[in-house]
């Protein structure tokens, strides 16, 4: 049983609660004023009881919280809430330290920034800010993420020879996998360069996963840098790729033996290929390549397997420097086109990737009762073919490479 019945009746309980959620909103310590709601007579007689007063509209909480306290309800008026069936929840106070956390780590982690003498300094903090790099950090790792930029940005101006990012990240900060792509420490040195460099705005770069433009930047800042992410790493997929230059024996001996192969960064760096005149097809998907090996097809085939890694690119530059003529297919579906574009943009010639090859897959697929999959996101540009755009918004069916097989190596 209660010891304050007149005050846990149920009466009151309305007043209780708009105290409580003023607390919870205010923060525990704030005193002011809280109106009050319709009450009962017997309500208004118990409150007008507690207070020793007439009631008005509102009722101050410093005098509440002295009557309860003085009544031995609470030590406070927290405490006394508690008490009387009403305890505080301690998620705003703790959102509230939360957010108050947060601004600490910002405005320490820029006056860090401050300190160093490049004038670019202060708006890549505040991009980094901006970014949600420092998101979740206190004021300490906030300080010591910037002090980390630091020593690589410093580690890479000294450094007389370029050098693998895994090594760079283990000897300045302890794990190989420390400047990975997609970590807050990788975001926050790529916009570092990025604004060194003076290429771009740091704000370009860590956009969304659409950003292609900005990651190019990073990329580019990156390799402007001295650093590489490892030349061999996700190599090129060849097949019956003549070439010439010293890879060319290694790519006649794999197809001689039936097999495709694989060009690193290190290889293709090391021994440069061309192949003037050569009709070259790059496809988005490594089952291409392999299904020309084992049908013993006469086309040079290169698979980028899905986003051209940096062996990739760099084997369209050579083969496109050197008077290779490359045509490019990929998926039909939403990243597959943008990963046309940026082909195209590379020197390839979208083929078999208009509008009236998309829908004549996807009128395959329906005569043969095939259900394909879809795509919910919008096309991207497609300036080869407008009209494929247009196509492709209206049916959003993904057609696979593999469904075309056929057609690809005929």
């Amino acid at each position: 049983m209660s010891r304050w019945p007149s005050l846990t009746d149920g009466a009151l309980d309305e007043v209780w609660a708009r105290v409580r959620e003023r607390l919870e909103r205010r923060g525990a310590e704030n005193r002011g004023w809280v109106r009050l709601p319709a009450l009962s007579s017997g309500g208004r007689l118990a409150l007008g009881a507690l207070l020793g007063r007439s009631l008005g509209a509102t009722v101050p909480l410093g005098a509440l919280e002295e009557a309860l306290v003085s009544l031995g309800v609470g030590a406070d008026l927290p405490a006394a809430l508690a008490a009387l069936g009403h305890p505080m929840s301690t998620a705003p106070a703790a959102r509230r330290a939360e957010r108050a956390g947060a601004r600490v780590a910002k405005e320490a982690a820029k006056a860090e920034a401050a300190t160093w003498p490049e004038p670019w300094a202060v708006s890549w903090a505040e991009e980094v800010v901006r970014s949600g790099a420092l998101g979740g950090l206190d004021r300490a790792a906030a300080v010591r993420l910037v002090r980390s930029v630091r020593t690589v940005l410093d580690r890479l101006a000294a450094a007389d020879a370029p050098v693998s990012r895994a090594d760079l990240a283990a000897e300045v900060l302890g794990s190989s996998h420390a400047l990975d792509r997609g970590t807050r420490l990788e975001a926050a040195v790529t916009k570092a360069l990025v604004a060194r460099g003076g290429s771009a705005g740091a704000g370009d770069v860590l956009e969304s996963a659409g950003g292609r433009s900005g990651q190019a930047a990073g990329r580019e800042a990156w390799r402007r840098a001295g650093a590489h992410l490892g030349q061999v790493s996700a190599p090129a997929l060849v097949w019956n790729l003549r070439v010439e230059g010293g890879l060319g024996r290694l790519c006649a001996v794999a197809t001689e033996l039936g097999v495709p192969v694989h060009l690193s960064q290190l290889a293709l760096r090391a021994h440069p290929v061309a192949a003037p005149g050569a009709e070259v097809l790059v496809v988005e998907n490594p089952r291409v390549a392999e299904a020309a090996a084992q049908a013993g097809s006469w086309r040079a085939v290169v698979a980028t397997n899905g986003n051209p890694s940096g062996a990739v690119q760099l084997l369209v530059s050579q083969l496109v420097g050197s008077g290779a003529g490359l045509r490019y297919h990929g998926d039909f579906d939403a990243a597959g086109l943008a990963i046309c574009g940026r082909m195209a943009s590379a020197g390839c010639v979208p083929w078999q990737m208009g509008s009236a090859d998309y829908l004549a897959a996807v009128a395959v697929a329906e005569r043969d009762g095939v259900v394909l999959p879809v795509d919910d996101r919008p096309a991207p540009p497609t300036p080869w073919d407008p009209a494929l755009r247009d196509a492709f918004d209206r049916c959003r069916r993904i057609v696979h490479e593999e469904r075309l097989l056929g057609d690809l190596l005929a």
